[in-house]
């Protein structure tokens, strides 16, 4: 299963979600059912690392960001991907515009009971933001995978 986490700059959120939705996967023998990466759906940050805070927060946590590079998201790519995971609303606005079935879109927190679906963009902020985008994507990579299980695809 293909699945492609996507914020704007992909320097960020989704590099982290990637990592952390990995790192899930690997801790329950599920490796080899996912083809997991992420991309932004802007083209700032191309072929550059990780935000240093998203990977200082990684490295807290032992999952390392040292390797990412970032990359975009554009319409001709979307029949490359099975599920895209957008951060927020508005990550899932622009792939419904790119062309991304509505179907195959998912927001990271939506399998949440909370009333909030995106996750906050810590770049404008302080570390501590960057601390709580880390929660609130562990919190739901056990669930994203296992809606994914779920759609056994």
């Amino acid at each position: 299963m293909r699945v492609l986490f996507v914020c704007l700059g992909n320097i960020c959120r989704s590099p982290l979600a990637e990592i952390i939705v990995r790192d899930e996967a690997a801790q329950r023998g599920l490796t080899e059912r996912f083809t997991l990466a992420s991309a932004g759906t802007g083209d700032w940050h191309i072929g550059h690392g990780a935000d240093h805070r998203s990977v200082a927060i990684a490295r807290k946590y032992a999952l390392d960001l040292s390797r990412h590079r970032a990359r975009q998201i554009t319409r001709d790519g979307i029949a490359d991907w099975d599920w895209f995971i957008a951060m927020d609303r508005s990550n899932r606005q622009d792939l419904l515009d790119m062309g991304a079935p509505a179907e195959r879109i998912l927001l990271m927190r939506q399998f949440e009971s909370g009333q909030e679906l995106d996750v906050p963009d810590p770049y404008y902020g302080g570390p501590e933001g960057f601390d709580q985008a880390y929660h609130m994507l562990r919190d739901n990579a056990g669930r994203i995978i296992d809606f994914l299980l779920r759609q056994g695809r």
